[in-house]
């Protein structure tokens, strides 16, 4: 995969290992639409649409140097590709989903979006995120920017409750107080793995996956496998073994080292894919 700038826009070329549908469809993002094969998404106050065109994808954005950033453009994932496709219990899965890129999110709205994201699906949570930016986020022309720790600190958890956020509405608010508050989300970039979920789980709605979650999506530690009801059948396929979470997340993590968060989303978006066709 290669790209360039042309009048404003991002063109990627030989788009092997980067599909627009894959990468927002594989469970990492919530904030997405597709209307007449037009992707867009929306990240904080930014805004990108995506289509493919002949063996081109063409990102029309607000903000060039963040998007090349958030698409993790510069990366090869190639690499990434033929190591793991040399593991051969996920040879299958790799080829299946190797359009996958993992995005580089901001870890404010990634830690709120998977606070929400626990024990529910897609669509519902797609939508309880954008009544939450259309009610609390600043009017940028057309959509809402995600909101601030200040202003979802500002909110009441019955105002939470409203949107449908449910038990979570406890969660979100303290959480955002917390961060309005100085819990220093920044400060994770520099701790490793280990460290940085401890302090993820020292927030209200913050377990094990969700945190595993967030330092995949937002901080780009690639060591961690976040493990969810689809890679639970992924690892009893795999092992046979019917360890908890934490345990399965611990050996994939081992087994597949710094490559974890890579295999993690080509596992997820597989399983899902082929459990749905029978």
């Amino acid at each position: 995969m290669s790209f360039y700038i042309e009048n404003g826009n991002i063109v990627v070329e030989n788009t092997d290992t980067f599909d627009i549908g894959a990468i927002l469809e594989c469970g990492q993002v919530f904030r997405y639409g597709n209307e007449g094969g037009e992707w867009s998404v929306t990240a904080g106050d930014r805004r990108a649409f995506i289509k493919k065109e002949g063996n081109k994808t063409i990102i029309r954005q607000n903000d060039e140097n963040f998007f090349v950033k958030y698409f993790d453009l510069h990366r090869n994932y190639d690499i990434i590709v033929s190591e793991l496709e040399v593991k051969s219990p996920i040879r299958a899965a790799v080829e299946y989903g190797k359009g996958i890129r993992i995005l580089n999110q901001e870890p404010f709205e990634t830690l709120i979006s998977f606070i929400i994201s626990a024990n529910n699906h897609i669509p519902r949570i797609k939508s309880i995120i954008e009544r939450l930016s259309f009610a609390l986020g600043r009017d940028c022309g057309g959509y809402y920017a995600f909101p601030s720790p200040q202003a979802m600190a500002g909110a009441s958890v019955d105002f939470y409750r409203s949107i449908g956020a449910g038990y979570r509405a406890e969660y979100l608010k303290r959480t955002a107080a917390a961060v309005a508050d100085g819990f220093d989300l920044e400060a994770l970039y520099g701790m490793d793995s280990e460290e940085a979920r401890a302090k993820l789980m020292s927030l209200n709605g913050v377990g094990p996956k969700v945190a595993d979650c967030i330092l995949l999506f937002a901080y780009g530690k690639t060591d961690v496998f976040p493990v969810d009801t689809w890679i639970k059948k992924v690892f009893r396929d795999m092992y046979g073994d019917n360890l908890s979470p934490v345990q399965m997340s611990r050996r994939l993590s081992a087994e597949f080292k710094n490559l974890s968060g890579y295999a993690q989303q080509y596992l997820f978006y597989y399983k899902r894919a082929t459990d749905k066709k029978y």
